[in-house]
């Protein structure tokens, strides 16, 4: 008799333990592709006071550190590098 609770309580262990790995992470859907957008940066060159204009000159710029110095073609002075939206 103890064989037999012995025998079952091990069949019964191997069963949960074989039901807890096809309910692990392999059974997440992922459908993203893996691809991001990419980021892109802004120089923004603030604009003088001489001008008669209150918004600042952005150009795209290339990547680089974020709060770095950058310059913007056609526009005077140095702007901050920052991430677009």
């Amino acid at each position: 008799m103890t064989r037999l609770m012995t025998g079952l309580a091990l069949l019964l262990l191997t069963a949960a333990a074989a039901a807890a790995q096809t309910s692990g992470p392999n059974t997440r859907v992922d459908t993203n592709n893996g691809e991001r957008p990419r980021q892109r940066y802004v120089c923004v060159v603030p604009a003088p006071d001489s001008a008669q204009q209150n918004q600042p000159n952005v150009c795209r710029a290339q990547a680089g550190r974020v709060g770095g110095s950058c310059r913007c073609n056609g526009v005077v002075g140095s702007g901050t590098l920052r991430l677009g939206y």
